[in-house]
């Protein structure tokens, strides 16, 4: 089961706080630790590790941070041949997580904004016999719309998560067959004021009348599970799992990564929902991203020995 992925590589520098700055304060870290990042290496090797076939493209600088991803990727037992490099320093990223869980990240994208669509055209005949293209937003619109033009002239499905958020080509969200986004993306992208005091059950009455013609809608609400509506059925929701957090960073990556596999797999929309929040969850309880990320039968006994939050007040 292929999944192409549409990657990015962020050099990921983070800090523990005990709580997050206000503007103009300083303030001491108490743990530092460093790792290879990005939405698109975390979505690539999530994916990876739950056993999906994954052919990642993605750009990184020919520089020291580079040559350690390859090696890293080798060592995961993942194919490099998708791996572009560039005269322009790789993606590096500071990110701040205090106490309470909450965080603050800045990105420079570096070497993953030279990724384009001469790029996705000498990776076409990969693409073509994947079953999935799967695309995030730290990297420039014109390889997206590249490789879901590609993908819907093979009859491949997309999936697009827009983050961090910017405004989505129309021609790109025309092209998604499965769209994934945070409550905070969820507003931007549809124009709802109120989104911050919305209850899932409301959240379960409005998604159906959103402005959206693909074929799978998914917002991540956090600790209050997600919401998702597929065309021609009543919305549903799907619980979270009661974890601590410790860093949020990667999980909504994690479940993204979760939910393709748990599709690919052919599972029912709620078990697939119930999955990817347990992937999530098992990265949100962890600090840093790539060593929590998952395989499925550290998923499964998650599952079996985990409890759900309880459902939400209407």
């Amino acid at each position: 089961m292929g999944v192409f992925v549409l990657g990015s590589y962020i050099n990921a520098n983070s800090m523990t706080v005990k709580q997050l700055p206000t503007a103009g304060a300083s303030v001491q870290a108490e743990n530092l630790w460093t790792e290879h990042g990005g939405k698109g290496l975390n979505l690539a090797v999530g994916m990876h590790r739950l056993g999906l076939l994954t052919h990642t493209l993605l750009a990184v600088g020919d520089d020291a941070a580079g040559d350690s991803l390859l090696t890293r990727l080798q060592v995961e037992g993942m194919n490099t041949q998708g791996i572009v490099r560039s005269t322009v320093p790789s993606g590096f990223g500071i990110g701040l997580v205090a106490a309470d869980g909450n965080n603050i990240i800045v990105v420079y994208p570096g070497a993953n904004a030279q990724l384009n669509t001469h790029h996705v055209q000498a990776a076409s005949s990969i693409l073509r016999d994947c079953q999935l293209v799967c695309a995030q937003f730290e990297i420039p619109d014109a390889p997206i719309l590249e490789a879901f033009q590609q993908a819907r002239q093979h009859g491949i499905k997309t999936l697009l998560n827009p983050s961090p958020w910017r405004v989505p080509d129309p021609a790109i969200l025309a092209l998604t067959d499965m769209l994934v986004l945070n409550e905070t993306e969820a507003a931007a992208c549809f124009g709802i004021e109120d989104a911050p005091t919305l209850s899932p059950a409301q959240w379960l009455r409005l998604l159906p009348t959103l402005a959206w013609q693909g074929q799978l809608l998914v917002v991540t609400l956090a600790e209050r599970g997600c919401i998702a509506f597929s065309c021609g059925q009543p919305a549903i929701h799907e619980p979270a799992w009661t974890v601590t957090p410790a860093d949020p960073t990667g999980a909504g990556d994690a479940f993204t990564a979760g939910l393709v596999y748990a599709l690919l797999h052919h599972y029912p929309l709620p078990n697939a929902l119930c999955f990817a929040n347990a992937c999530g969850a098992m990265v949100a309880s962890q600090p840093g991203v790539l060593p929590a990320l998952p395989q499925v039968a550290a998923v499964q006994v998650f599952m079996a020995g985990q409890e759900r939050a309880d459902s939400f007040s209407k």
